[in-house]
């Protein structure tokens, strides 16, 4: 389960990536967001107009399976996911997702944060629900999509967030496109030997812990 991640382009980079038209509320320098925190995504308004808005990482209720990430092979076969799959797609803005691995003679295992190299800032599908509170306010909560990851990082990170690329962010937001039979070749994990992992503080693992040093390279403890 991916449980962290990171945003730390600027406003303006996330809305040339993905072409924004406009921006009704805009969180980054994330360095270590964790599930029912609130963050930045960017959906399509009921004009259909891409915007960039707020909402909370975690679908209700919080401690159901597919709260915080949903497996891309269900989401066509869950009736909740099916609906949120038609009309309500999302993209997450993320610099880098983090992971554990256990790392030479360390008794914990070491946090990771993985990025593409190649990619500033990735955008990772997802689907979103909206409704009114009893006082009458909008309430936004999205879940990530996931898939199995590959090659050798399978073996300690076993499922990773599903990186779109140009293409496939364009088709996800495009609200033209109802059918998943539209969607299902973009859900596919990114190959991660074009990915990397580094190790960094295992004080990542509190919520409350929000710092340049979360996504900072250290040198494991060896000893």
């Amino acid at each position: 389960m991916i449980e962290r991640f990171s945003l730390t382009a600027d406003i303006s980079d996330i809305v040339d990536r993905f072409q924004v038209g406009n921006v009704i509320k805009g969180h980054t320098n994330r360095f270590n967001v964790a599930p029912t925190q609130t963050v930045s995504i960017v959906m399509n308004d009921r004009f259909d107009q891409r915007t960039m808005q707020e909402s909370r990482w975690g679908l209700f209720p919080f401690w159901a399976k597919d709260a915080v990430n949903a497996d891309h092979k269900t989401l066509s076969e869950k009736p909740f996911l099916a609906r949120m799959l038609r009309r309500q797609r999302c993209v997450l803005p993320c610099s880098g997702f983090f992971g554990q691995k256990q790392v030479g003679k360390e008794r914990d295992p070491r946090a990771m944060h993985i990025v593409v190299p190649s990619q500033q800032l990735l955008g990772i599908a997802g689907i979103y629900d909206c409704w009114r509170n009893v006082s009458g306010k909008e309430v936004r909560a999205f879940t990530m999509i996931t898939a199995a990851s590959t090659g050798a990082m399978s073996v300690w990170q076993p499922r990773v967030p599903v990186i779109l690329d140009e293409e496939g962010i364009e088709d996800w937001l495009n609200p033209r496109i109802t059918e998943f039979s539209g969607l299902r070749k973009h859900l596919e994990a990114m190959d991660t030997y074009l990915m990397r992992a580094y190790p960094v503080t295992n004080a990542v693992h509190d919520d409350l812990f929000e710092s340049p040093d979360c996504i900072r390279e250290i040198r494991p403890d060896f000893a």
